[in-house]
């Protein structure tokens, strides 16, 4: 069911939360501080016993909060139950880890002047965590934006990195093989100008409500990995411009932990890995950008990749790559070929297996 437009302020401050009580608050104290005023903090908790209730009611006398508890499901059901509740003409979505600069709100609704936009993606300036102190890192001032470096010659951009027709000026692209790629080409200018780029990451970006209005995610992931493209691609696809504005920003804790997973263990990089590479199914039939021999041209370079790093440079986290690989390509064939014969097939119950072995 897709939401309902009850639309009565300017902006709905979607944040989904489990397990974080000790980053909510800075969450919230940013928020507290936000230059633009008209917009409502809609929490999406799904209960843990961390205390995080009872930091929601202190900050109640700052912020117009309504809080939504979360009974069962993944980051997926969060988010549709966000979308669907959200009362504002845009809908702004943050991480329990992110921290917004004060003029945050402000800057998406600034965005939103242009009738077109549908969405828009906003910076995401890492900072690192030590005890209780916040800390720049040296080399890292973004997320989002890479490295200025063009990459149209190279062989890969040739082979499978191309993007989707229509978004080859993104910063944030799908390309033809499925994959969410990044446009080193055009990341100076995405620095200081706002720039055409898909949604980049649910720590900082925002919907216009109208354009999600029938939009409800599948139930088919469970850490979420490349929800983002996949709503901005049906934003995209209904006719609406999709910007990265850098003045949009937020501060995001480097700390070891995502919102869905621990990072850094075999197992939940195989199953982030697989959710990711699965946008290519999720999208096939429905995107006609999309190409098989550029997916079969990826698997097979970007195996090999994988193979000559771990036996050159001992990088055992190649293995877990190349078995995210296979997994993303048995349960994407399952997928398509249930299709075809008209079964009720979902990769969820194909993830959830992965997820505990």
């Amino acid at each position: 069911m897709g939401r309902a437009l009850t639309t009565k302020i300017g902006c709905s401050v979607l944040l989904p939360t489990y397990k974080r009580a000790r980053f909510v608050r800075r969450v919230l104290t940013g928020l507290k501080h936000q230059t633009f005023k008209d917009f409502e903090v809609l929490i999406v908790l799904k209960p843990s016993g961390d205390g995080t209730e009872a930091i929601v009611e202190e900050y109640r006398k700052y912020l117009n909060i309504r809080l939504v508890l979360q009974k069962q499901g993944y980051l997926i059901d969060a988010l549709n139950l966000g979308l669907r509740l959200a009362h504002g003409s845009v809908i702004a979505l943050i991480d329990d880890d992110a921290i917004p600069f004060p003029d945050w709100v402000e800057k998406h609704m600034e965005a939103y002047g242009d009738a077109r936009i549908g969405g828009v993606a906003g910076n995401v300036v890492p900072l690192l965590l030590k005890g209780r102190r916040l800390l720049p890192i040296e080399g890292q001032e973004s997320e989002i934006i890479p490295e200025n470096k063009g990459f149209e010659g190279g062989f890969g951009f040739k082979i499978w990195n191309q993007p989707v027709e229509g978004l080859e000026a993104y910063l944030v692209y799908i390309s033809k093989a499925g994959l969410v790629e990044y446009n080193a080409a055009v990341s100076f200018a995405a620095r200081y100008h706002p720039t055409a780029s898909l949604l980049g990451m649910g720590a900082n970006m925002s919907v216009l409500a109208e354009a999600v209005r029938d939009f409800v995610y599948p139930n088919s992931w469970i850490n979420g990995l490349a929800n983002e493209q996949f709503l901005g691609w049906h934003v995209w696809r209904q006719g609406y411009k999709l910007v990265f504005y850098p003045d949009a920003k937020v501060n995001h804790l480097v700390h070891g932990e995502s919102l869905s997973r621990d990072i850094g263990t075999a197992k939940t990089d195989i199953l982030s890995w697989t959710e990711n590479n699965l946008l290519f199914y999720r999208l096939y039939g429905l995107e006609p950008g999309l190409s098989a021999i550029h997916r079969v041209a990826w698997l097979i370079f970007d195996a090999l990749a994988n193979i000559k790093k771990f036996c050159v440079d001992k990088d055992f986290s190649q293995l877990a790559r190349l078995k995210s690989k296979l997994h993303s390509e048995v349960i994407g064939f399952k997928w398509l070929l249930s299709r075809k014969i008209g079964l009720n097939y979902s990769p969820l119950d194909d993830l959830k297996k992965l997820s505990k072995n």
